[in-house]
């Protein structure tokens, strides 16, 4: 091949080269880049703040009972002195170890600051102690196999044994509201005394909202009462 046909042979495959990087280039179907993500504040997805009925002094414990069983607690305390450290016990109704446990504790300030956490919470009582002491405290969990594995007596009706951990503290006292919710309606509660095993009888307790839920106010030497529940579905 002459030298003359050597430099066009060249220059067609650089302008070949060219045409397809331009041709890339333009394509249609390349996507265009990601838009940056915004970041949001954790404090605003993790942390609620305190419910419109919240004790002066005392817990509120919302347990929502989900369609698979499983029951969403939240916790808000509002302490007269700053605490330092929870109890925490999640109630075994079978006696026996493991057939309930609290999942994913996660314990914050009310500024959504991470003071504690655990991946579980189970039938022995632990110690949580806190990176700071606050007097004002929200947290939250799972509990799971809260509910009566047994068949109905009353078709259409499930019973929630476990509707959140055993909760204590250094100078608790005041009120603990407990809220009860469900898919469908909460049908009626009952208070057991956790000095009584889960073979005695519960006594009624507490009272319909309204609007398909159940709203139980515990003080004195009942705060640290354990709830059943029995609901629609």
């Amino acid at each position: 091949m002459s030298r003359g046909l050597r430099s066009l042979a060249a220059v067609a495959v650089v302008v070949g080269v060219i045409a397809l990087a331009f041709a890339w280039f333009n394509r249609d179907d390349v996507p265009d880049p990601a838009p940056p993500t915004e970041s949001r504040p954790k404090v605003e997805r993790d942390v609620q703040p305190f419910p419109a009925d919240m004790p002066a002094e005392g817990m509120y414990v919302a347990s929502d009972v989900a369609a698979d069983g499983s029951v969403e607690v939240s916790t808000w305390i509002r302490a007269a002195q700053p605490v330092e450290q929870l109890s925490m016990t999640t109630t075994d109704p079978d006696l026996l170890p493991g057939s309930v446990e609290s999942l994913d504790l996660v314990v914050r300030s009310m500024d959504g600051k991470m003071l504690a956490h655990r991946d579980t919470v189970g039938t022995n009582p632990q110690t949580i102690r806190l990176r700071q002491a606050a007097t004002e405290l929200y947290f939250s969990y799972t509990v799971d196999g809260a509910m009566d594995s047994a068949s109905p007596t009353v078709p259409g009706r499930t019973l929630a044994r476990v509707l959140a951990m055993d909760v204590d503290y250094d100078g608790s006292g005041g009120t603990v509201r407990r809220l009860v919710s469900g898919p469908g309606t909460v049908l009626n509660v009952a208070c057991l005394d956790p000095s009584q095993d889960f073979d005695a009888v519960p006594l009624p307790c507490g009272q319909p909202t309204g609007d398909g839920d159940w709203v139980v106010d515990l003080t004195g030497a009942q705060r640290q009462d354990r709830l059943l529940a029995s609901l629609e579905g």
